[in-house]
C-alpha cells in the first residue's frame, strides 16, 4: 500500500492571556491550555483550521517519544479532534484503507525510515522460588539435591545459596536443570524446577 508522510512537527503546550470581547465578556479564560508547533510556533488551532493545512482524505497520527522511540497514540481521519500536545504530528497522505487505527495504532514510528513496526513485548520472566523446590523435594529428592549441588564449583553452589529464586531464562538455570533430568528424569525435574 503506497502513501506519503508529510511531518508537521512536534507540538508543546503554552497558555494565552485572557481574551475578552470588546464588550467586555471572557472569550478565553486566563491559562487556558492552547499547543504550538515547537519550531515555528504556529498555534495548532490556526494551523488545524487553515484550508491548505492537510490534504482531503489524509489520516493524522500523534506520536508520542518514549524510551523505545516514537510511539503513536492517536489516529484522527476527524482533524477537529486532535490536540497533539507533547507530541510529533505526521499526516498520511493517499492511505486507502477502512481503519487506520487497526494499522497504525500502537506503532513504533522512525521518521528518518518513515516506517511503522510493531511494539515488541518481551516475554516474562519465569522464575522458580528455591523454596518451592524443597517444599516439591521428597526428602529422599532433597538428599539427592544436595549431592547434586555439591558436585558443582564452589561458584556455582555459592551462586545457588545466596540466590532466592532461579530464572528459567538464566544460563545456570539450564546446567542445573541438565543435572536434575540426570539425577530425576525429565518429567520430574521439569516438576521440581516449575515456574512458582
Amino acid at each position: 500500500m503506497s502513501y506519503t508522510i508529510i511531518d508537521h512537527g512536534t507540538w508543546v503546550p503554552y497558555t494565552r492571556e485572557a481574551v475578552v470581547s470588546p464588550e467586555g465578556f471572557p472569550l478565553v479564560p486566563a491559562g487556558t491550555m492552547f499547543c504550538r508547533r515547537e519550531s515555528d510556533g504556529a498555534d495548532w488551532y490556526d494551523f488545524s483550521r487553515a484550508q491548505d493545512s492537510f490534504a482531503a482524505g489524509s489520516i493524522l497520527i500523534a506520536c508520542l517519544k518514549t524510551d523505545i522511540g516514537w510511539v503513536t497514540q492517536g489516529v484522527f481521519a476527524d482533524f477537529g479532534r486532535m490536540f497533539p500536545q507533547n507530541q510529533m504530528l505526521i499526516e498520511l497522505q493517499g492511505w486507502e484503507g477502512e481503519k487506520p487505527h487497526n494499522e497504525f495504532g500502537m506503532k513504533i514510528y522512525d521518521p528518518v525510515a518513515q516506517t511503522f513496526t510493531d511494539i515488541s513485548v518481551p516475554a516474562p520472566q519465569v522464575i522458580v522460588f528455591k523454596k518451592d523446590i524443597w517444599v516439591r523435594a521428597t526428602d529422599a529428592e532433597a538428599d539427592t539435591i544436595e549431592t547434586v549441588l555439591s558436585q558443582q564449583t564452589t561458584r556455582k553452589q555459592r551462586i545457588f545459596n545466596e540466590a532466592t529464586y532461579l530464572d528459567h531464562a538464566d544460563p545456570f538455570f539450564a546446567e542445573l536443570k541438565a543435572g536434575f533430568i540426570e539425577a530425576f528424569g525429565e518429567e520430574r525435574a521439569g516438576e521440581l524446577l516449575a515456574e512458582s
